[in-house]
């Protein structure tokens, strides 16, 4: 085998490592019967897990424009559901506005691929409407769907996710049947990305490559 061969093999064996990683950590929790993000203690509390893993991502409030790499096709942004925390409600400290969804799905689109993305919820009836799904590609075919969490009585929780390293570039949460309101979407590239540094087993593949390179290398020395 030639030394071009002998790196080709080590580089493949890196990658292929580091992609049997790429399963998706999932932060999701809810309240029951919320009125107000200050009620919602488990979804906050998991929401502040997420951003400590995820690090600067992006935040879009709808109190001003939505940023750059990101546009939202499905529902409409209001200050008012109509029928009150039952179907929604803001959850930015000092805002007023947040998407309103009245079943049916919600895709947000982005221009540079993301690996993280979360947002809080309201207005959930699990009890009453089937399960709500968050759907994605991963950048290749394989289609990823993760279940919402179940809160009743206009409940309210925190979904999010990160797939390490992934090239996400549509994400379409599914309501169902159910009228909701959803506020303060991050999104953006994992700060904390474990996969920048290579796993042991990863340095394991490497060091057989780089073997094989040397006892080649000896070979043609020999010769």
């Amino acid at each position: 085998m030639s030394i071009k061969n002998h790196f080709l093999l080590a580089a493949m064996l890196s990658a292929a490592c580091l992609s049997a990683q790429a399963t998706p950590v999932v932060y999701s929790a809810a309240d029951n019967n919320v009125s107000s993000l200050a009620q919602m203690v488990n979804s906050t509390a998991m929401a502040a897990t997420f951003d400590a893993v995820a690090g600067a991502i992006s935040i879009a409030d709808f109190e001003s424009a939505l940023p750059a790499n990101v546009t939202i096709t499905g529902g409409t942004t209001t200050n008012n559901s109509g029928c009150g925390a039952l179907c929604g409600f803001n959850t930015t400290a000092g805002g007023a506005f947040f998407r309103s969804v009245v079943g049916g799905s919600v895709t947000f689109s982005f221009t540079s691929p993301v690996d993280s993305f979360g947002f809080y919820v309201n207005g959930l009836q699990t009890d009453l409407v089937p399960q709500q799904t968050i759907v994605y590609t991963d950048g290749s075919s394989v289609t990823t769907t993760l279940n919402m969490p179940s809160a009743i009585n206009g409940g309210g929780a925190f979904f999010g996710f990160i797939d390490f390293g992934n090239q996400i570039s549509s994400v379409t949460f599914n309501a169902t049947n159910d009228i909701l309101g959803f506020d303060d979407l991050r999104f953006g590239r994992a700060a904390n990305d474990p996969n920048a540094v290579p796993e042991p087993a990863t340095f394991g593949l490497l060091g057989l490559g780089l073997l094989g390179l040397w006892g080649a290398t000896k070979k043609r020395k020999a010769a």
